[in-house]
């Protein structure tokens, strides 16, 4: 059988790759890359981080007293907020036998520094969360009640549970301005790591212990 003398070439579409497909190409290995390079501390990644710990300690002790009838929760909250990568998680609740005019909340918070400092610097010691405590109480007597207040907050002003501390008064306008709605805000200042779980457990015995004080206080106040 005669063979043709033509001579076969490649399409020049297969024998030249177009510019945006090179492109295209290059981008595609250095996501691929990028992937494995990642992969590569999967095994690290993948672990719980210090802040996770401490929510399931802090969701923990809470609940314990719930179940022991101690407090009631309310509400709960586990938010991520993408715009500054920070994670926080919130439980509010009443106190048993006190007037529910007084509801506290725990907050735990973390940021991108805080796991950057974990997870790339690989010091999780480093990595602590902070804890903020609100207490919402009603005020008749701004001068009068918010001192009053400030003397039960002494408490928050030493050793591991020292805090900084504010009181925060708003009122509806239109409405009658014989009560006002305080929230006071307590930012502890040491931060929280896995060393001292029972930190949580001291933290919600003086919640509580303040809130029976300040319902103490306002029992049987003339409105």
């Amino acid at each position: 059988m005669a063979q043709s003398g033509r001579r076969l070439t490649a399409h020049p579409m297969e024998s030249e790759q177009p510019e945006a497909e090179i492109n295209n190409y290059q981008r595609a290995t250095k996501i691929t890359k990028t992937i494995l390079f990642l992969n590569k501390g999967a095994s690290k990644m993948y672990h719980p981080s210090v802040y996770d710990n401490l929510k399931v300690v802090l969701e923990g002790a809470v609940y314990d007293l719930d179940f022991a009838g101690a407090i009631e929760i309310v509400d709960r909250k586990d938010l991520v907020d993408l715009a500054v990568i920070g994670r926080s998680y919130s439980i509010d609740f009443f106190v048993s036998g006190i007037s529910q005019s007084f509801k506290g909340n725990l907050t735990l918070n973390t940021n991108l520094e805080n796991y950057a400092t974990e997870k790339l610097k690989d010091n999780p010691e480093g990595a602590g969360s902070k804890v903020s405590i609100y207490i919402e109480t009603p005020v008749y007597e701004i001068e009068t009640d918010c001192k009053q207040l400030q003397s039960i907050l002494k408490k928050w002003s030493e050793d591991d549970l020292k805090g900084d501390i504010q009181q925060k008064l708003t009122y509806i306008y239109g409405d009658s301005r014989s009560v006002f709605s305080n929230t006071i805000s307590i930012h502890l200042q040491k931060p929280f790591s896995e060393e001292e779980p029972e930190r949580f457990s001291l933290v919600l015995e003086q919640v509580i212990a303040s809130m029976k004080e300040m319902n103490e206080y306002f029992k049987g106040y003339k409105k």
